[in-house]
């Protein structure tokens, strides 16, 4: 998701395709879930099944934006100045959405909003953003881990990792020993990197259509088991079952984003033109879910788009699909001109000043010891 790893993914095509894909995935499964259009059909409808069946195919999109971190950063070093091209790039977001949710209506100039707005990252106003940014600074850490393992080793990890942070907060939804906070949380983004390290370094590969077909086995499930879980919440009052089965975490939400990220990995874009759309378009995903789901103007952005106001399943569905192609294009034309104003403000002789200084301090530190 992150523009600033765009030299890292310009050598696949197909992982830049991955993230445009992904991010109208973002949208069209805020649409359902933030825009309420998952509740307005009974559970075990034909309808609600369709819904959440949408919903669930896209949930794999966040984990395989960090999934294409840990890919291709294992073996990479870090940089502060990529660190301050995200912080940048979320205050500017943040001060764009706290603006609109003042004229909206949705957000008040109170100290502790204009601390919020002012210190997106630490406050959570894009929670992915607060937990990148951890899953960032460990990245030396992390590699410093991977580098000391043998593949062995680094399997018989991710195994222990998926069994503390997936599966067992999974099945015992009524507790969240682990602090995975279904999948919203750096705890999750490290599982995610490790997995996608142990796949870049071993080259995993799977044919595409036993990708494309145990990705929607998966979903599917995770399907079936909301369906089956909706009403046992109900039934005895059983709060956070369903978020929690159908969190970022979930088993079957896991295994379907590594087999939707490993399909990715085998498509080949043929032709030049193809390949510059894609790698002209894609850096500009971040942007686009920093437009559009903002603490600031979420509530308001779908409250005003009313995505229910059409009783039919089909009208519903055009509906979603258009406001989806909107919210995205429109996102894709804000950062295109925050893109121009970035360059025009920090050019590149700010990001060398900010890792000249990094490098210093870190120097300093290690005299030190």
């Amino acid at each position: 998701m992150m523009t600033q790893q765009s030299d890292h993914f310009s050598r696949h095509a197909g992982f830049e395709l991955l993230r445009i894909i992904s991010m109208m995935m973002i949208v069209l499964m805020h649409g359902i879930g933030h825009g309420g259009l998952g509740t307005t059909a009974a559970p075990g409808t034909f309808p609600y099944f369709i819904y959440w069946l949408l919903f669930m195919l896209g949930r794999v999109s966040t984990n395989c934006f960090v999934m294409l971190t840990g890919y291709f950063m294992w073996q990479s070093k870090t940089k502060a100045s990529r660190l301050f091209r995200i912080e940048i790039q979320v205050l500017f977001y943040s001060l764009l959405t706290f603006v609109i949710g003042l004229f909206a209506g949705s957000s008040s100039p109170s100290a502790g909003t204009l601390l919020r707005t002012v210190f997106p990252t630490t406050s959570c106003v894009y929670w992915f953003c607060s937990c990148y940014f951890i899953l960032y600074l460990a990245i030396p850490l992390l590699n410093k881990i991977i580098a000391s393992l043998t593949r062995a080793q680094h399997r018989f990890m991710l195994i222990v990792l998926f069994l503390l942070f997936s599966l067992w907060p999974t099945v015992c939804f009524w507790s969240d020993m682990s602090r995975v906070e279904n999948g919203y949380s750096y705890v999750w983004f490290f599982v995610l990197y490790f997995t996608a390290a142990y796949l870049s370094i071993y080259q995993v590969r799977m044919s595409s259509a036993l990708c494309l077909s145990l990705y929607f086995v998966f979903s599917l499930l995770s399907v079936l088991v909301r369906i089956s879980a909706s009403g046992i919440e109900a039934r005895m009052g059983l709060e956070g079952m369903l978020d929690t089965l159908g969190g970022y975490q979930s088993p079957t939400v896991f295994f379907a984003s590594v087999c939707f990220f490993l399909f990715f990995q085998n498509i080949k874009i043929q032709g030049n033109r193809p390949k510059k759309i894609i790698l002209a378009i894609a850096p500009l995903s971040f942007g686009v879910y920093l437009l559009h789901d903002s603490d600031f103007t979420r509530a308001f952005l779908w409250e005003k788009i009313a995505l229910s106001r059409f009783g039919s399943l089909p009208a519903s569905l055009g509906y979603l699909a258009i406001v989806t192609l909107c919210i995205t294009c429109a996102g894709y034309l804000v950062d295109t001109l925050y893109q121009k104003i970035y360059r025009l403000v920090f050019r590149k002789k700010v990001e060398r000043k900010v890792d000249e200084i990094t490098a210093r301090i870190y120097r300093s530190i290690k005299k030190g010891e």
